[in-house]
């Protein structure tokens, strides 16, 4: 799973499931100069057959969290179309549009994390290959104030 948190961007993210590192390739080739990206690796966002246990799940996370990420393939089957659901009349919603789709990728939030094995964040370079870094602030879930405030940079 990639988030993309777009640089100057006002909120706006991209989400990529990747289920193969050709796939992620492609992701990389279409993420933002400057824009802060998490690759989770631990199944946080996870995707599943949309059946009764799946929304069921849905709707305890967004109790517990105040919303869920909910998202399917998009037109070119890496990009999710993403939807936050906080309730039932929402979730009702959401299940309108989704036609054929029957996999669903959600969870609660994710913070940007970056430990190296269960996630990884870093700032893309720009077009010159230089990363400009940018305080951003840390945190590994929803549910806790920010814990810290690192300086995150692109891996070598």
């Amino acid at each position: 799973m990639v988030l993309e948190r777009v640089a100057y961007g006002g909120g706006q993210t991209n989400w990529f499931a990747c289920r193969s590192a050709a796939d992620y390739l492609f992701v990389r080739s279409l993420l933002m100069p400057r824009s802060c990206v998490s690759v989770y690796l631990d199944g946080r966002i996870r995707g599943a057959s949309y059946r009764p246990e799946a929304k069921a799940e849905i709707l305890h996370i967004a109790k517990e969290e105040h919303d869920c990420v909910v998202g399917v393939r998009g037109v070119d089957l890496c990009r999710l179309q993403v939807e936050f659901i906080a309730g039932r009349d929402e979730m009702e919603e959401f299940e309108a549009t989704l036609g054929d789709s029957s996999e669903v990728f959600f969870g609660s939030f994710p913070g940007r994390d970056d430990d190296g094995e269960r996630a990884i964040t870093f700032i893309v370079p720009d077009p010159d290959g230089v990363t400009r870094g940018r305080l951003t602030e840390t945190r590994t879930s929803t549910s806790r104030p920010w814990s810290r405030v690192t300086r995150t940079t692109a891996p070598a």
